[in-house]
């Protein structure tokens, strides 16, 4: 999923449109990378993945921080009062 050849792939730039912080690196003939995201209230999230392509470390990474997303917006929801 990239938009061209030497640019960043999409879900790079979602993470980062959502206020997630990419930091991508080689170990060994893997990827690995960390994405940070610091909420209004003070809370920090770290999600990371290893894989053996871009593509792959990237939907990691994605997945894992929509997982958080996810798990943050049940939370705040509050259930309706009867009236």
């Amino acid at each position: 999923m990239t938009s061209g050849k030497n640019e960043r792939s999409t879900l790079l730039v979602w993470l980062n449109l959502l206020g997630w912080q990419v930091e991508v690196g080689h170990d060994g003939d893997s990827l690995v990378g960390v994405a940070r995201h610091f909420a209004a209230d003070g809370s920090t999230y770290r999600v990371g993945g290893c894989a053996p392509t871009r593509e792959e470390l990237t939907f990691q990474l994605f997945e894992a921080a929509m997982k958080i997303v996810e798990a943050r917006g049940q939370r705040l929801r509050r259930p309706l009062l009867a009236a």
